[in-house]
């Protein structure tokens, strides 16, 4: 006779569970899956591949992630991104030649407006490109713009959603890609696609599988999170000098298909201020060691030392978010030698992950003469110094 009372308590407990998810429309966990097809055009800036790329290249890509609801104070403050991984399977040209790329890349998605049913936003990608058929002297010798089977995979698109129903939305916009070995094996032109995508995206609630999994659900949870309102950066102030030490491994244009490499480092003492939460400025001192530039100097005037090794300053930005940030400095060379072999300036790009409040590690493309790849570095960094504060110290 207990055994009916016991089953009825029970039910109206499950009921009761469902009836309060369902009160709350951002209860649970909001992912999503998207297909998108990509068509474009190749910027290719040597002559050898002109015939082998006028054609264009056709992608399709599949991605699954994750839509912020705002627990953190970041997804508020970068109006609700949305983050995840994806799948690019592409025809580039001549598969003979190219190979038939394949990329796994993690991506985090900015969304610009908040509007009703339209979202425009950009979306950087970052990943590894495999399955190409790189130079080969014997074999492959007419391409100039992948060294290795392994490249860079790095994306940026800007475009938009359009909320079609309640979980499927219209994607399209404007993206370029590009596969490159960033001198860490040569040839290194690099492949650079630019063109158009459109697809489409499905929106689901990954707890309605366990409130109501039925063919046909009375309770159904919200398909997309309710946002809330976008937040300003925080306020705050901090100061910092870090040491940073990373190294990399390259190939001059002579060594294309040997395994004669040379292994260089980039040793950096930075300043660093930050204005609030996701703007932040640098500066710093460089001190560059490449052996490889001694085998490409003509000057032989100059110190062996010199020839290798190449002082700068820089000047950079920072884009915070979570624990992450966006990095983009602007260096220049400060000896007669570096500005011969290297340029006058540089840039840096990276991507940087705090690990402490004292500890990082970053991931950079250090370029020379400009924006021609220099070589890839991998490193960690150290804040020797450290003040944080809020208007006063």
């Amino acid at each position: 006779m207990r055994y009916p009372f016991i089953l009825k308590v029970i039910s109206c407990l499950f009921i009761s569970i469902k009836l309060a998810a369902q009160s709350d429309p951002n209860d649970g966990t909001f992912k999503f899956f998207s297909l998108k097809l990509h068509t474009g055009k190749h910027i290719y800036t040597g002559e050898a591949l002109t015939d082998k790329l006028k054609n264009g290249y056709g992608a399709i890509e599949l991605r699954t992630g994750w839509q912020s609801q705002g627990k953190a104070d970041w997804q508020r403050q970068y109006n609700f991104p949305s983050y995840g991984l994806g799948w690019y399977s592409g025809y580039v040209g001549d598969v003979d030649i190219f190979g038939s790329p394949h990329a796994l890349f993690g991506f985090i998605t900015f969304p610009l407006t908040k509007n009703q049913r339209n979202t425009f936003q950009v979306e950087p990608s970052l990943g590894v490109t495999f399955n190409l058929h790189p130079y080969n002297p014997d074999h492959n010798s007419i391409n100039d713009a992948i060294g290795a089977k392994l490249a860079a995979y790095f994306a940026i698109h800007a475009g938009g959603k359009y909320e079609l129903n309640r979980e499927i939305d219209l994607l399209y916009g404007f993206d370029l890609t590009h596969f490159s070995n960033g001198r860490t094996v040569t040839p290194n032109l690099g492949l650079n696609m630019l063109g158009f995508s459109l697809g489409a995206r499905y929106n689901y609630n990954s707890m309605q599988r366990k409130v109501d999994k039925s063919i046909h659900p009375t309770t159904i949870l919200e398909a997309r999170p309710t946002f809330g309102k976008t937040e300003n950066p925080d306020k705050i102030r901090e100061d910092n000098v870090s040491f940073y030490q990373a190294f990399g491994t390259v190939q001059n244009k002579d060594d294309a298909g040997t395994n004669n490499r040379y292994l260089t480092t980039s040793t950096v003492v930075e300043y660093q201020h930050k204005f609030n939460t996701k703007h932040a400025a640098n500066i710093g001192f460089d001190a560059f060691f490449d052996p490889s530039a001694r085998d490409t100097a003509e000057f032989t005037a100059n110190k062996e030392e010199m020839e290798t090794f190449f002082p700068a300053v820089h000047i950079g930005y920072d884009l915070m978010f979570w624990r992450m940030s966006f990095r983009f400095q602007l260096g220049f060379n400060l000896t007669s030698i570096g500005r011969e072999l290297k340029g006058n300036t540089f840039i840096r790009p990276a991507i940087q992950y705090n690990i402490s409040k004292k500890f990082y590690a970053q991931l950079g493309l250090k370029t020379m003469n400009g924006a021609t790849a220099d070589w890839v570095e991998w490193g960690l960094g150290y804040k020797m110094y450290y003040s944080r504060y809020n208007g006063k110290r």
